[in-house]
């Protein structure tokens, strides 16, 4: 797994209470003010005097006064209690520096003299301020015949103050009253005097004056809370399939794995396993106690664990013995003749579409032939008939009129041929029958597309490669008219149910169509995309190096499943539910095959988020091998949390951000959600160029410019692709119901389901690629 960042960022709310503050914050300066608005100026240091008690105090409850402390952007953390000690004076005399006062008699006096002791029956903000370091309860030196009047039974000490910010239960103790023998000068500090030192008359030292204040505290930028918040969301993780499941070289884990009865999470590392009654672990996830299974062997558990179950049940021969099915247009419409370039001192060559296809085909045969004798080749044929070809060593078998419409027969016809030969064999035979070919007739796609598949199910990890040059005109999977509603969405569930047949059956599908036809790709593609293979528009010339592409890329696992676990307090974006587990089909695998997944934070939880200092996440796979096996591999990581957006920025993997926007918002631009599409494309692509801009990387900045280019059709080039006829609304329009992102997905022409499909399977080393750049 990689994160997009090595921290999990956690956006605070303007309204949200902040969590406590690191232990070394806590130790600030006894009788400073904390403010409780935030965006204020801290208060500056105030010292209050010290002033007579009254019995008639102690019978009255303590107030509540707040403490602060001038933190930059601090909220209220805590609520000190006042003493139960009465404030007479109401003007401090003392100088706010030193603690000491220049006319102790003024102080006395106007102690004495006070009639009666004023009660403090409101809350107020007291405050007491040990003079120095030094003991708290040293003798106190004492001026003049005035002293300060105590009351004859003071009350007891209360039990010893604990540290700042250290209470949870509650507010902290009150504070103590002042000792009588607190001196006003530690015997530490020299008093010096005033009186203007020989051979410096001009220097005078200052007198220590009442109306001073002490400087405020200077500004600890390393604690300031960053107001400005990322523009994108970076909690994005990208997992590289192709390199997960292929276990060459790995040793597998002997003992079974242990899951959690809540949540379903492994045992890992970082579960914590207890010793009560019973060997118990507790799940990192949701915090549940299990019973450890006598099974598992802890001291073996790690953050990557593999199993293999199920020992190999075929022999090493059979391995490379997987079967390609070419399903191939002989429909009227590829009689179309284009011109071969040949070079500027050569004639012109025109040639059909269909003999490009033959030349391409035959092609293919002979690469096989060379670099994998042992593949099985079969030939299916589509007009308004389709004809099964086989391996050619047998008679074809034609399907027609109302085979076609009858969905069962056609999977049964399929499943049932014959198992073709090794191209080996066959190569000869197959070469006659594809250059007897003659194009004619209408384009039973929909058919053919069925009966290809079908076959190819007999053997796991098998292709399929479709190549036409118009849309499908039969009854089933009918693309010829997307006006007619009903014919419309009859069309489009068919080939979704299509696509999720061969995914179950770990058969690859790949689409190929001809430049400047319409072949309604939306629909149509999706048995490349769900099933893990290619979609793409070439030149019919170009059709030999697509297939060759197409051949080369092997099925790594088939029957994928990935099951991403996450902290309770997190969900999956985008998803249909709000939930801290995603369990996702992927079907087939194939070499350097990259999913994504994005999550946020779930309202509720925030405040729990919040307090925790890391977040754990765990992704399984379940899968099997083209030889039959079947495994399963658990990671498990822990990320740590910030809510300083500069940390974030500072470990930002660009390349995981950058594939994550194109397949979401190609994912979204889909299935007609068009304005979720620009939102996520717009908001990362402004982080992007942020980072890019500030890192100043040329590198990255090329790489940049190609990624903005490739993702031009999601935030630009959309915007009046219509064709048929259809009207798209405009894509900055909520769509809220299904007919309205329907009537989106029919406004795509072949080039923009192109792109967009490009990008819904976008690869870290397609960014650098000028391939990866379609032009519109």
């Amino acid at each position: 797994m990689e994160f997009a960042s090595s921290h999990i960022y956690v956006s605070y709310p303007d309204n949200a209470n902040q969590i406590e503050l690191p232990a070394f914050n806590k130790n600030h300066p006894i009788g400073t003010v904390r403010n409780n608005t935030t965006g204020e100026d801290p208060v500056p240091h105030l010292y209050a005097p010290i002033t007579a008690s009254s019995t008639e105090a102690e019978d009255k409850k303590p107030v509540e006064a707040p403490f602060y402390d001038p933190v930059e952007g601090g909220d209220p953390v805590y609520d000190n209690w006042t003493p139960e000690i009465a404030v007479i004076a109401s003007k401090s005399v003392y100088d706010n520096t030193s603690g000491v006062s220049p006319n102790t008699e003024v102080h006395d006096q106007a102690v004495s003299n006070s009639a009666a002791p004023s009660i403090t029956t409101t809350a107020e903000q007291v405050y007491d301020v040990a003079e120095g370091s030094g003991s708290y309860y040293e003798k106190r030196r004492t001026s003049n015949s005035q002293t300060v009047q105590h009351p004859t039974n003071p009350p007891p000490l209360p039990a010893p103050r604990r540290r700042i910010g250290s209470n949870t239960n509650g507010p902290p103790p009150p504070l103590p009253p002042r000792p009588r023998n607190l001196k006003h000068v530690p015997d530490y500090v020299e008093v010096i005097d005033s009186t203007p030192i020989k051979g410096f008359e001009h220097q005078a030292l200052p007198t220590p004056c009442a109306h001073l204040q002490a400087p405020t505290l200077p500004d600890r930028t390393f604690l300031k809370q960053e107001k400005e918040e990322l523009k994108g969301n970076t909690n994005v993780v990208l997992v590289n399939l192709g390199k997960l499941v292929n276990l060459q070289n790995v040793k597998p884990e002997k003992n079974v794995p242990t899951y959690c009865q809540s949540c379903s999470a492994a045992m890992s590392t970082f579960s914590k396993v207890q010793d009560l009654h019973a060997t118990m672990w507790r799940c990192e996830f949701c915090n549940k106690n299990n019973v450890l299974d006598y099974r598992s062997n802890e001291a073996r558990l790690g953050d990557d664990q593999i199993y293999i179950h199920v020992p190999n049940p075929v022999t090493v021969e059979d391995i490379d013995d997987k079967l390609v099915v070419f399903c191939v247009d002989i429909s009227g419409s590829m009689s179309v003749t284009f011109e071969v370039n040949r070079g500027s001192n050569c004639k012109s060559l025109y040639m059909s579409r269909l003999q490009a296809m033959q030349e391409a085909v035959a092609q293919s045969l002979d690469y096989l032939f060379q670099t994998s004798p042992r593949t099985r080749v079969s030939l299916v044929t589509f007009n308004n008939e389709v004809t099964i070809y086989g391996d050619g060593l047998t008679s074809p078998q034609t399907l027609q009129d109302f085979e076609l419409i009858d969905q069962n027969y056609l999977k049964t016809q399929g499943g049932q041929a014959a198992l073709p030969h090794c191209i080996l064999e066959s190569r000869d035979a197959l070469h006659h029958h594809i250059h007897q070919l003659q194009e004619c007739g209408a384009t039973a796609l929909g058919p053919a597309a069925l009966v290809s598949i079908a076959m190819a199910s007999q053997k796991q990890g098998s292709k399929v490669i479709i190549c036409t040059d118009g849309r499908a005109n039969t009854i089933l999977g009918n693309l010829e008219d997307i006006k007619n509603d009903k014919i419309y969405q009859s069309s489009k569930f068919f080939y979704n149910h299509l696509a999720e047949y061969a995914m179950t059956k770990g058969v690859i599908v790949s689409i190929l169509t001809i430049e400047g036809t319409d072949c309604r790709l939306p629909e149509l593609g999706q048995l490349a995309d769900k099933t893990g293979g290619k979609v793409n528009i070439t030149n019919p010339a170009d059709l030999y190096t697509e297939f060759q592409l197409i051949l080369e890329d092997d099925i790594i696992a088939t029957n994928v499943t990935t099951t991403f676990i996450v902290d309770d307090g997190l969900y999956f974006k985008y998803e249909d539910d709000i939930s801290s587990k995603n369990v996702k089909h992927v079907g087939n695998v194939v070499k350097d095959m990259e999913i994504t997944f994005e999550f946020g934070i779930k309202e509720s939880k925030l405040e729990e988020i919040q307090k925790k200092t890391e977040l754990p996440f765990q992704l399984q796979i379940g899968f099997r091998f083209p030889d039959g096996r079947c495994a399963y591999r658990t990671i498990t990581q822990v990320k740590p949390i910030t809510n300083h957006s500069a940390i974030v920025k500072d470990h930002i993997n660009l390349s995981v951000l950058q594939i994550h926007t194109a397949q979401i918002s190609a994912r979204l631009a889909m299935e007609g959600r068009m304005q979720d599409a620009q939102k996520e494309a717009l908001a990362q692509k402004e982080l992007i160029e942020e980072i890019v801009a500030k890192r100043n990387d040329l590198e990255q900045g090329a790489i940049y410019e190609s990624w903005v280019q490739s993702m031009s059709p999601i935030y630009s080039a959309l915007k009046n692709q219509t064709q048929d006829g259809v009207s798209a609304q405009p894509l900055y329009e909520a769509l809220s119901t299904k007919r309205d992102r329907e009537s989106v997905v029919k406004s795509f022409t072949d080039d923009i389901a192109n792109v967009v499909y490009r990008l819904k399977n976008a690869k870290k080393k397609m960014l650098k690629k000028p391939k990866f750049m379609v032009a519109l």
